[in-house]
């Protein structure tokens, strides 16, 4: 026997190592996937409670927004009035001070943002511990 021959592995333990190398890719690409349909709908929840909020829109205008999406961006599924109230809900309820308190309680050395900076800052703001969200820092975005 030469070293060549020793060193094969039997095709069917090659087979298994190519099938784990795609699982794991897979698996790494849906998790991606569920990040960024996460982040989707904290940042449509956030834009539509802003404007709830401060009177800019009526209820009606997210129906009115619902029906400009069938007509002029159809391959936008998911996205009824129903659902956008939902990640109103979402937004609302995961940006509360009561939760942000909790979360600062249980991670208080994740790097963290203030509630105004968790879509965009400028980088002068000062980081107050009661309005934060922890984010691990591989997915903070700012």
């Amino acid at each position: 026997m030469n070293a060549d021959s020793l060193s094969l592995k039997p095709l069917e333990q090659q087979f298994e190592e190519l099938c784990s190398i795609i699982n794991y890719h897979r698996s790494r690409a849906s998790h991606a996937v569920n990040e960024q349909q996460l982040l989707t709908a904290w940042n449509v929840g956030a834009y539509v409670s802003n404007k709830l909020k401060t009177n800019e829109w009526g209820s009606k205008v997210v129906t009115q927004f619902v029906e400009y999406m069938k007509v002029n961006a159809p391959a936008l599924k998911g996205y009824s009035r129903a659902s956008i109230y939902n990640m109103v809900m979402f937004f609302d309820e995961y940006s509360s001070d009561m939760f942000l308190s909790i979360v600062s309680k249980f991670y208080p050395n994740e790097i963290v943002q203030t509630a105004s900076g968790q879509l965009e800052t400028t980088g002068s703001e000062e980081i107050e511990p009661s309005r934060v969200m922890g984010q691990a820092p591989t997915v903070q975005f700012v």
